[in-house]
């Protein structure tokens, strides 16, 4: 199974005798992958072969390498890459590329083909990334550009694939912007999800403020995720903070605090 989503991108500038990193306009960019998000549903112990498309959208040719990494993602989102065969929760060392380096011409595209290996006590769900790097090509003012943009690689075993996850904490934080509701949210299952929901906040018996999350949270096995909301400012006083934490599951996770706002 197999599903696109928006690609990863990341792009580096640097210029000579310096390691400064600077993001090229959109008019830079010229290499993207298709699927962004591969999704691949496999049985333990099977072998499974899948492409993905590289695309070169520039005038010119281009040099590019392809390479897995590992990573995690962070309690605010922020990715981690690590070296293959890190995670307790990755395949990136069963996997092969093929070709794993390949000049692609001005307006072209090329399937890069990959093979796994799945254990036969595999279970759950495992995650990699596979980036595609360019050479670096020089531009105006002596800097030399590299491109390189990911594709995210699950492989799920979904017999043996559990969607759970629990709250922590709940408390808040008052600051100048507004009250920020900050809720602990864990995944207890064996893949990742995508965490929506709300905090309603009462006094008495009167809700008087009901904040939604940012939606399409990823949260990804075994992670944490902690969850900013921003609601008004309130007035000093006594509240309750309910959070609703929807994950995919089969049924909202919830969190409770009191609050006293001086």
């Amino acid at each position: 199974m197999m599903r696109p989503t928006r690609f990863l991108t990341i792009l580096g500038a640097c210029a000579a005798f310096a390691l400064a990193l600077t993001v090229p306009s959109s008019a830079d960019i010229s290499v993207d992958v298709s699927p962004a998000k591969y999704e691949l549903s496999t049985q333990p112990g099977k072998q499974e072969t899948f492409p993905i498309t590289v695309r070169n959208t520039s005038g010119a040719a281009v040099h590019i390498v392809a390479s897995l990494s590992d990573y995690t993602v962070g309690p605010t989102g922020n990715y981690l890459f690590t070296a293959p065969g890190k995670s307790p929760f990755s395949l990136s060392k069963t996997i092969s590329i093929n070709p794993r380096e390949f000049d692609l011409e001005a307006n072209s595209f090329l399937q890069v083909r990959f093979s796994v290996d799945v254990p036969p006590t595999a279970n759950g769900e495992y995650s990699s990334l596979v980036f595609f790097t360019t050479r670096p090509t020089r531009h105006g003012g002596g800097l030399s550009i590299v491109e390189r943009i990911a594709s995210k690689i699950y492989v799920i075993i979904p017999q043996s694939t559990r969607i759970s996850g629990e709250v922590d904490d709940v408390k808040a934080q008052t600051l100048g912007d507004g009250q920020h509701y900050l809720v602990d949210f864990r995944n207890t299952g064996n893949a990742h999800v995508y965490l929506s929901g709300r905090v309603e906040i009462k006094q008495g018996g009167t809700v008087v403020d009901r904040v939604s999350f940012p939606p399409g949270m990823l949260v990804e096995r075994s992670g944490k995720r902690l969850i900013d909301a921003v609601g008004k400012k309130l007035a000093p006083g006594s509240y309750s903070v309910v959070a609703m934490v929807d994950y995919g599951g089969p049924n909202l996770v919830a969190g409770q605090a009191n609050i006293t706002v001086r």
